[in-house]
C-alpha cells in the first residue's frame, strides 16, 4: 500500500525541484531574465500537478505505473539528457548550431507550436500506425517534447536567451495542449490508460482481479468524502465498445475469439462493471450524500447501458422501466439538463423510426414533468417544447400544441449549453459530444415538427438509401451491413442485398431481435423502388419479427403503440402485392390477410385480457385459410 503511494508522494517534488533550480539560476546572476526562468518553472511544475490531479481517474495500481513509468521517467530523462550534453561538453555544440542557422530563432513560435501539437496534424493517425514510426515518435517526445522541460533545461544551462525564450514558447504551448485534453476535448481524459487498465483487469486471472479491487476499495473508496469510481464507468463504457466489437485492446483478443455470439462479451464486461459497484456499496454501508451521489451516478451507467442491451435484444418494457430510473437517477442529484435531453433523445428516435412502442399520452406526461424543473438550458427546454408538441399533437390537443411551439420560439439557443451540458455528461461518468451532435439532434426534432404541422417536405422512402446506424450493430453483423451500404451507395443495390440481408441473420440469431427489425425495415423501405419483389420478401420478414417482437409486450398500452408499424408495414405489402404479381399466396386471400391483420390489430389485443392470451396473427390467418376454404367448396357446382 506504501509503495503505491510513493509517486503520489515523490513525483509532485519534481515541481519543486523545477523551482528551485530555476531560482537558483536567477540568484547566481544568469544572463538569461528571470521571467524566463521563473515563468516556464512554474507552468512546469502546474503541468506536473495536473498530472497528478488527472490520474485520478485510474485506479491505484494504474496511476502508480503511470506516475511513475510514464510521467516521471520523462522528467527524469529530460534532467539526465541536459546532465549528459552539459558534463561530455556538448552544450557549445547546440548553442552554436542555434544561432549559426538564422531559422530556429526566427520561427521558434511556429517550431514550438508544431512539436505541442504535431499529433493533432492530419495524416497523422495513418503515420503512428507504422509500428517502427511510433515507437521513434514516442521515444522523441518523451525525451526532447514533453513538458518543454528538456528545452527549458537546456537554455537554464547554457545560459543562451535564445534556447530559454524558444523553451518557454514551448512550455507554454504543451500547458494549453493539456489544459484542453482535460478540460475542452470531448475525449475523456486518459481514454487511451482507462480502456488499457480496464482490459487489463477484465482479462487478468482472479487473483490479479481481486488484488486490483482490493487496492481500489481501500485507495479510492473507503473513507473517501467523494470515492472516485471511475473504473465502474470504464468498464460500462468497455461494454458499449464490446458489444460493437469496436476496437479491441490486444489484451482481449484470446477472450472475444473465444466468444461464439456477439453481445456475450459486453454482458460480461457488465457484470465485472456491477461487481465493483456491489464491493462499493458494501465498503460504504452508510453513505454521506456525496457518497450516495457517486454510488447512484455509477449505478445509472451501468443500467443505462442494461438498457442498450435490452432495446437490442427487443426487451422493450424492461428497458422503457430502466430508462425512466436511470433518469429519475440523475435528476435526483441534480443533472436536470441531461435527464431531460436523455428523454428527449430517446423520444425523437422513437418517432422518427416508427419501431419503438411509445404512448403519446404518457410521453407528454413526461416531458411536461421535465420542463416543470428549474434552471434548464435553453437547448433543452427548446428540445422538450418541440417533443412535447409533437405529442400534443399525437393526443389530439391540437390548441395545446400550439402553445407549446410559440414557447419553443421564445428559446435563445447559446453554445454555452453545450458545453453545460457535457459538463453534465462528464460528472454521470459518461463521454461528451460535439457541439455538432447536439445540433444535428435540435436540426431532426425541427424537421419532425415542420412534418407534422404540414410545413416541410415529406422524406421519399421510396429513393433513399436504407437509414442504418452502423456504430449500434455489433461486430460481424456490423461488417456485413458495413459492406452492404458500400455497395448500395455504389449504385449496385442487388449485389448489397445479400450483405445486408446476412447481416439480419446475424442480429436474429444472436438474439438482436429488435436491430434484426430495424435493418430489415430499411433494407425493404429502400429496396421498394428498385426491386419490389425483394422489397416484398424482405418487408415480409421485417413484419414477422415485429409480431414477434410484439407478442412479447405485456403490458396493453405497449402493445396498442406497435399498430402504426403494422399498419405501415400491411400498407406496404398489399401496395407490393398488388405490383408483383403471382403473389407467394393467392392474391386475394394474402390481400385480405393483410388488411384484417391492420386494422384488426387494436381489437384483438383488447380481446386479449385477463389470462386470454390476444389473438396471433397465425391463429387469424389459419382461420381466414379455413374460412376461404368452406366458401370454395360451397360455390363449386354440383356434380
Amino acid at each position: 500500500m506504501g509503495l503505491l503511494r510513493l509517486p503520489l508522494v515523490v513525483y509532485p517534488w519534481f515541481t519543486s525541484l523545477v523551482v528551485l533550480v530555476a531560482v537558483g539560476a536567477v540568484r547566481d546572476g544568469s544572463a538569461i531574465p528571470s521571467a524566463l526562468l521563473i515563468g516556464p518553472a512554474v507552468l512546469i511544475g502546474l503541468m506536473i500537478q495536473l498530472d497528478v490531479w488527472s490520474a485520478g481517474v485510474l485506479s491505484p495500481l494504474e496511476r502508480a505505473r503511470k506516475l511513475c513509468w510514464l510521467d516521471g521517467r520523462g522528467v527524469a530523462f529530460a534532467f539526465f539528457v541536459v546532465l549528459y550534453a552539459h558534463v561530455v561538453g556538448l552544450m557549445p555544440s547546440v548553442v552554436g548550431f542555434w544561432h549559426r542557422h538564422p531559422w530556429p530563432g526566427q520561427y521558434e513560435i511556429a517550431i514550438a507550436l508544431l512539436l505541442a501539437t504535431y499529433n493533432y496534424l492530419p495524416g497523422f493517425a495513418a503515420l503512428d500506425r507504422i509500428t517502427a514510426v511510433k515507437h521513434v515518435l514516442a521515444v522523441l517526445d518523451m525525451i526532447f517534447v514533453r513538458k518543454g522541460m528538456t528545452a527549458f533545461l537546456a537554455g537554464l544551462s547554457s545560459g543562451d536567451r535564445g534556447i530559454a525564450e524558444f523553451a518557454a514558447w514551448l512550455v507554454v504551448f504543451e500547458l494549453l495542449v493539456q489544459l484542453h485534453q482535460l478540460f475542452v476535448s470531448t475525449e475523456q481524459p486518459l481514454a487511451v490508460f482507462r480502456r488499457i487498465e480496464a482490459h487489463h483487469y477484465f482479462a487478468g486471472a482472479s487473483d490479479h482481479r481481486r488484488k486490483v479491487a482490493d487496492l481500489w476499495i481501500e485507495e479510492d473508496v473507503r473513507g473517501q468524502r467523494s470515492p472516485r469510481l471511475d473504473l465502474v464507468h470504464t468498464l460500462c463504457d468497455e461494454a458499449m465498445h464490446a458489444a460493437q466489437d469496436n476496437n479491441p485492446h490486444p489484451a482481449m483478443a484470446r477472450y472475444l475469439k473465444a466468444e461464439r455470439h456477439p453481445g456475450q462479451a459486453a454482458k460480461s464486461w457488465l457484470a465485472a462493471a456491477s461487481e465493483l459497484l456491489t464491493q462499493a456499496r458494501r465498503a460504504l454501508p452508510d453513505p454521506e450524500p456525496a457518497q450516495r451521489r457517486a454510488l447512484d451516478l455509477a449505478e445509472a451507467h451501468l443500467i443505462r447501458f442494461r438498457v442498450h442491451l435490452d432495446v437490442s435484444l427487443g426487451r422493450q418494457e424492461r428497458a422503457l422501466k430502466d430508462q425512466r430510473k436511470v433518469r429519475d437517477l440523475w435528476t435526483r442529484h441534480g443533472l436536470h439538463n441531461l435527464s431531460a435531453n436523455n428523454l428527449c433523445v430517446e423520444l425523437t428516435g422513437a418517432r422518427a423510426d416508427g419501431t419503438k412502442p411509445v404512448v403519446p399520452e404518457k410521453a407528454l406526461a413526461e416531458l411536461e414533468q421535465h420542463l416543470d424543473q428549474p434552471g434548464l438550458l435553453p437547448y433543452v427546454r427548446c428540445s422538450l417544447l418541440l417533443l412535447a408538441a409533437e405529442y400534443a399533437t399525437l393526443t389530439g390537443d391540437l390548441a395545446r400544441a400550439v402553445e407549446l411551439r410559440e414557447r419553443r420560439h421564445q428559446q435563445v439557443i447559446r453554445r454555452s449549453d453545450f458545453r453545460i451540458l457535457n459538463r453534465e455528461q462528464r460528472a454521470a461518468g459518461m463521454p461528451a459530444f460535439k457541439p455538432v451532435r447536439y445540433r444535428l439532434t435540435l436540426a431532426s426534432l425541427e424537421a419532425l415538427d415542420a412534418r407534422t404541422r404540414g410545413a416541410g417536405p415529406a422524406p421519399d422512402a421510396a429513393t433513399r438509401p436504407p437509414r442504418i446506424i452502423l456504430s449500434n450493430l455489433p461486430g460481424g453483423a456490423g461488417a456485413r451491413a458495413a459492406a452492404g451500404m458500400r455497395l448500395w451507395l455504389d449504385g449496385k443495390p442487388a449485389q448489397a442485398a445479400s450483405p445486408l440481408s446476412e447481416a439480419a441473420d446475424l442480429l436474429q440469431r444472436d438474439g438482436f431481435l429488435a436491430d434484426a427489425f430495424n435493418v430489415l425495415l430499411e433494407v425493404g423501405t429502400a429496396q421498394r423502388a428498385v426491386d419490389p419483389a425483394a422489397a416484398y420478401d424482405t418487408l415480409a420478414r421485417a413484419l414477422h419479427l415485429q409480431q414477434r417482437l410484439r407478442a412479447g409486450l405485456a403490458n396493453t398500452d405497449l402493445r396498442l403503440a406497435t399498430g402504426a408499424t403494422t399498419e405501415h408495414l400491411t400498407r406496404a405489402l398489399t401496395d407490393l402485392l398488388l405490383r408483383t404479381l403471382p403473389a407467394p399466396a393467392p392474391p386475394a386471400l394474402t390481400i385480405f390477410d393483410l388488411a384484417e391483420l391492420s386494422r384488426s390489430r387494436v381489437l384483438l389485443d383488447q380481446l386479449g385480457t385477463g389470462a386470454t392470451r390476444p389473438v396471433t396473427y397465425p391463429a387469424l390467418r389459419a382461420l381466414l385459410a379455413e374460412a376461404s376454404t368452406t366458401l370454395a367448396l360451397t360455390d363449386a357446382p354440383k356434380a
